[in-house]
């Protein structure tokens, strides 16, 4: 089995969630929080800010890390999610990774087609519980 450890940034503004359309496999085409695989050296704060700028750009991490989880990406490879907040501190803008960047409302996210790891990351940050 395979484990991998990611980091993921949940942005809110105005009642809204950032959010970005993926453009590779796991998942394409399906809607997700910015976030992707931590590389040697980093921490994951570092990944997390690394990944919201390479795929939204104007945004920073705030505070600690809210929450982690381990959620299968594939059969025989599993993710270590470890989730941020971050705040808009420029222009956001899809970038390499990215198809689209458009914020959301949690209703209007009911109706979409989401990855099954940001699902899990909304209800429980939606919940309290991060």
């Amino acid at each position: 089995m395979i484990l991998h450890d990611t980091a993921c940034v949940v942005v809110k503004s105005r009642g809204k969630i950032l959010l970005v359309k993926r453009n590779f496999r796991p998942e394409k085409g399906y809607w997700a929080v910015p976030g992707g695989h931590v590389e040697p050296g980093e921490t994951f704060r570092q990944a997390a800010q690394r990944e919201a700028v390479e795929e939204v750009g104007g945004v920073t991490i705030e505070g600690r890390q809210l929450m982690s989880f381990i959620h299968d990406a594939d059969i025989g490879h599993r993710h270590r999610a470890h989730i941020f907040m971050g705040k808009v501190t420029g222009k956001v803008v899809a970038g390499s990774d990215a198809a689209e960047a458009r914020w959301f409302s949690l209703n209007r996210m009911k109706r979409m087609d989401i990855t099954h790891y940001t699902k899990t990351i909304l209800n429980r940050v939606r919940g309290g519980k991060a």
